[in-house]
């Protein structure tokens, strides 16, 4: 077989056919990540969301190919395909053993197992590699080369719902190192401007505030307190920047009540995920609630004044901030 795109392989998966051995190899994560998740939703279904008895994940740092060739000749415990993932596999070692995983294209119920290897590359100087291509399923998840960086751009934009300018095309297409990974994470940036825009119109903040926001949700008194002076007597800044963290306080809420309870209700990518996490480890759920408490009563003192005097902001920073 000839090694493949992974659009290809997701036609193939749409039309019913999928090989019982998988070898996914490249530098571009996005690519394998996305194409390892499609073909395990293939075979385990709403399965797949959750870890379960069909599921195996292996390390080859840590095991050899006739361990993996064991977990994927298992048999299912209450019947199904089983899903075996092996990370890091151009460590393992003895791989020839594999060759009894291979096949050709079928359908999901004439196979016990699909196996999926991630590579970091394909070696093809090796023997195996030679009958990788020949008998398995090889997908190439390469770095996207430059005239393609602007399609992906455009592709992950719109999977966000984002109109880009050509300014800001033109900034991600330049962009050194590039990946789709780091393009998807500055688009979540773009994307958090603009809920930050509806909030307020204040995507581009100034005098400090922008600072602000940040010093005053990881919590740190010293850095917060001067930067009051630059917006607190100016409402067109000060109002938007209520919303924004009312809105920030929102979201901490939510992390906070995920981590307490396992659950996964707050769908964030991996930006705002990063800097949720980070907030939520210097504040506690009730602390949360009694800045909601105190957001509210400044957003109805508000509706008296539009303006927020700078004692009032004070006092909010001098509470909740250490």
């Amino acid at each position: 077989m000839p090694k493949l795109e992974p659009k290809v392989v997701q036609k193939d998966l749409e039309s019913g056919k999928i090989a019982p051995l998988y070898w996914v190899y490249g530098g571009e994560v996005m690519k394998s990540r996305e194409t390892v998740k499609r073909i395990k939703k293939t075979v385990l279904g709403e399965a797949s969301k959750t870890p379960g008895f069909n599921e195996v994940v292996l390390d080859a740092s840590e095991v050899d190919a006739h361990e993996v060739l064991d977990a994927a000749q298992s048999l299912s415990l209450g019947g199904g395909v089983r899903f075996v993932l092996v990370k890091q596999a151009h460590l393992l070692k003895e791989p020839e053993v594999l060759t009894a995983l291979m096949g050709p294209m079928t359908t999901l119920s004439q196979i016990p197992a699909v196996v999926v290897f991630i590579s970091k590359d394909l070696d093809q100087r090796k023997k195996f590699s030679k009958i990788l291509v020949e008998k398995a399923v090889v997908i190439a998840c390469e770095t996207v080369a430059d005239p393609d960086r602007e399609p992906w751009i455009q592709y992950l934009a719109k999977r966000k719902g984002i109109q880009l300018s050509p300014h800001a095309l033109a900034h991600l297409r330049g962009q050194d190192p590039w990946s789709l990974d780091l393009m998807d994470r500055e688009l979540e940036k773009i994307e958090l401007m603009q809920n930050e825009d509806a909030l307020g119109g204040v995507a581009v903040i100034e005098g400090g505030t922008d600072e602000f926001l940040e010093a005053f949700f990881v919590r740190q008194k010293v850095q917060a307190l001067p930067l009051i002076q630059t917006f607190a007597d100016h409402p067109d800044q000060a109002l938007p920047l209520l919303g924004l963290i009312s809105w920030n306080t929102r979201m901490l809420s939510v992390m906070l009540k995920d981590q307490q309870t396992g659950s996964r209700e707050l769908k964030l990518g991996s930006y705002l995920t990063e800097r949720f996490s980070r907030y939520a480890r210097v504040w506690k759920l009730s602390e949360v609630a009694a800045l909601q408490s105190q957001l509210y009563q400044i957003d109805f003192g508000m509706k008296q004044t539009q303006r927020i005097p700078l004692g009032l902001w004070s006092d909010l920073v001098v509470r909740f901030t250490n």
